[in-house]
């Protein structure tokens, strides 16, 4: 092997060298770097206190709650989602409890339950009125089902 085509490889070899190593440097600090998931905001507006009806409970599909609203007691909320396996939950009035379709769970209309599998209740959510007069909801806040918020 002569000098020339020594120093050729060597160089390659350099060259290879250097690159894994920037690669390898790479992926540490994207390691370090935190991925960041986005989630839909907890507290969000509903509405006017006027857009529901008094009554039965008004579904909310994108948020997945009932809101409720009683001339005495006021406005309430209750999430749409079973405690056992995260399933939508449905309100019947024939008799005024939400059923869950997924496994049987029935909850009585203060979204305890009833007949299992679920674990726990339904949870209830806060509701505020804005400055703007509509309604908000935060998710973050659970609140007893006695909770009302009076327009």
């Amino acid at each position: 092997m002569n000098r020339r085509s020594f120093l050729s490889w060597g160089t390659v070899g350099v060259g290879s060298l250097v690159a894994a190593m920037g690669v390898s440097l790479a992926a540490v600090v994207r390691f370090l770097m935190p991925s960041v998931y986005y989630e839909p905001p907890q507290t969000f507006k509903i509405g006017n206190p006027a857009d529901f009806p008094f009554g039965p409970p008004t579904f909310l599909v994108d948020e997945k709650i009932f809101v409720f609203r009683d001339r005495e007691k006021g406005f309430s909320a209750a999430s749409a989602v079973c405690t056992h396996l995260g399933c939508t939950v449905a309100h019947f009035q024939s008799d005024n409890r939400f059923h869950c379709p997924c496994h049987g769970s029935v909850f009585a209309p203060d979204g305890s339950v009833l007949h299992g599998p679920a674990p726990k209740g339904l949870q209830w959510f806060e509701v505020t009125q804005a400055r703007d007069g509509q309604l908000r909801i935060d998710k973050d806040k659970a609140v007893p089902p006695t909770y009302r918020l009076m327009v």
